[in-house]
């Protein structure tokens, strides 16, 4: 009995101090900086032993609430008004107004540009097809809008709601292009289009492009094409050329596609097509060479 009665002396002892409220002291030490943490934690520890509104714990914020409002250190201030929130009794505000906002209708569009907006806010909101301010054929008529910024608008809008009638659209624009920006842009939305569209139309031998609208077509069949697909024999045709350019973006996209398209059966014509090449290309197709498939 005697070893049991010590253990729950202990205990008792533990209970108690545990429940001891900080002294005046502890209060006190919140304005040192030496000794604020320690008086924080201690008076934070002792509050977060209320999980109920009791008489008791009342008593006990009242106290940091008087102590809070008599301190003039305004670190002292701000520890006490973090205690506060522990308080059991305190109600804490919504994160959201109760009260919903006014919702207005959006100006329908009476510009091409307008128009374009309304039409991108509505597909944003999932509004219905038929809700649409825009058609599918008034869309087509605006993709060639001499404006770049509006015709383009216009594509990446008739992607998303018809990418059947976007694509050609895409890849005629494409074939036309010679800003380097703006074949960035209509290469963009071609990559967006479902993978069957994008190889379906895709051009086995590109016609006369621009050099940015090349590589951009380079990029593309090495993303999209099947490389065991019917097309892989003319698309390698058409890309060894491109690999004994200059230095420049096509060059570099055509190595790049090597890879995909070429196997080690290749590699004695691909070694030939590398030499000669600048400082600048060299290493992109010796990565190339040694990148090749097996078959």
């Amino acid at each position: 009995m005697k070893p049991l009665s010590l253990f729950l002396a202990c205990a008792a002892c533990l209970v108690g101090s545990a429940a001891e409220a900080p002294s005046a002291a502890t209060f006190a030490d919140l304005a040192v900086a030496e000794k604020r943490i320690a008086a924080q934690q201690a008076i934070s520890d002792h509050s977060r032993s209320f999980t109920m509104a009791t008489p008791e714990a009342k008593a006990w914020f009242d106290r940091v609430r008087d102590a809070a409002k008599a301190s003039e250190d305004p670190e002292a201030k701000a520890a006490l008004a973090q205690v506060l929130l522990l308080d059991p009794a305190y109600k804490r505000a919504l994160p959201l107004n109760p009260k919903q906002p006014n919702t207005y209708e959006a100006p329908e569009g009476t510009t091409p540009e307008t128009k374009l907006a309304q039409l991108e806010r509505q597909l944003d909101l999932k509004r219905s097809v038929k809700d649409l301010p825009l058609s599918v054929e008034e869309l087509v008529a605006l993709t060639k809008h001499e404006d770049f910024a509006t015709a383009q608008r216009a594509n990446r809008l008739l992607r998303r709601i018809s990418a059947t009638a976007a694509a050609p659209i895409l890849w005629e624009r494409l074939t036309k292009l010679t800003q380097r920006s703006q074949v960035q842009e209509v290469e963009d939305e071609i990559l967006r289009l479902p993978a069957n569209l994008a190889t379906k139309l895709l051009p086995v031998d590109p016609p006369a492009m621009s050099l940015a609208a090349k590589g951009a077509w380079v990029r593309i069949a090495a993303f999209r094409a099947n490389r065991f697909g019917k097309s892989r024999v003319a698309i390698k045709a058409a890309i060894l050329p491109l690999l004994k350019g200059p230095a420049n973006e096509l060059t570099e996209a055509a190595w790049a596609a090597v890879p995909r398209f070429f196997v080690e059966a290749d590699r004695a014509t691909l070694t030939e097509a590398s030499q000669g090449l600048s400082e600048r290309m060299a290493p992109k197709a010796k990565a190339a060479l040694e990148a090749l498939p097996a078959k």
